[in-house]
């Protein structure tokens, strides 16, 4: 593997995403409101499906990196680093979906049990800059592949060649109508 031949895009993805796994289990994301000694919830214990996305979306902004490295092709129907903008572009809006709107902390156990008021913790800013790098190296990798979004979708429906500017095919001609009889 050669990774000096990563261009800025698969660099900035692939690191951003080697990142974010371990921003996800050591950080708290969530904690309870005020100066208590509750301590707060990484990623992992603070949603539901929302980390299984970032998750995700880490690993194939690695597997973008570790591709180009091995000057590789997975035989997508789609580029790579198209599926990594889309899945980074989802994981940014479900990230400040969370800080806008915190997740109940739960404190089972402690003080009665239930639920109080969860604060926004420096795990979950620090995943958001990771989920923003790896959306914007995934972005960049399109550019400098020459993809967009639009080839990517035609290549996918199976209308075009996937190249920049190829359109789709022209629809097919509708049968002749029928004749009137005499």
């Amino acid at each position: 593997m050669d990774f000096a031949i990563l261009n800025r895009g698969e660099r900035i993805a692939g690191v951003a995403g080697v990142l974010l796994i371990p921003i996800m289990f050591i950080f708290h994301w969530f904690g309870p409101m005020g100066d208590t000694d509750l301590g707060g919830t990484n990623a992992w214990q603070s949603y539901g499906i929302t980390d299984i996305i970032l998750l995700i979306t880490a690993l194939v902004a690695v597997a973008l990196a570790m591709t180009a490295a091995a000057n590789g092709e997975l035989g997508t129907p789609v580029a790579l680093s198209s599926i990594l903008t889309g899945l980074g572009v989802i994981s940014v809006i479900l990230v400040i979906i969370s800080i806008v709107s915190p997740p109940d902390y739960d404190v089972s156990g402690v003080l009665g049990g239930g639920e109080i008021e969860a604060s926004v913790k420096v795990g979950v800013v620090f995943g958001l800059i990771a989920a923003i790098a790896v959306t914007v190296g995934g972005w960049l990798a399109m550019q400098e592949e020459g993809t967009s979004s639009a080839s990517e979708a035609d290549r996918f429906r199976g209308g075009g060649t996937g190249e920049p500017g190829a359109s789709p095919p022209p629809p097919p001609s509708s049968p002749p109508p029928p004749s009137a009889g005499p």
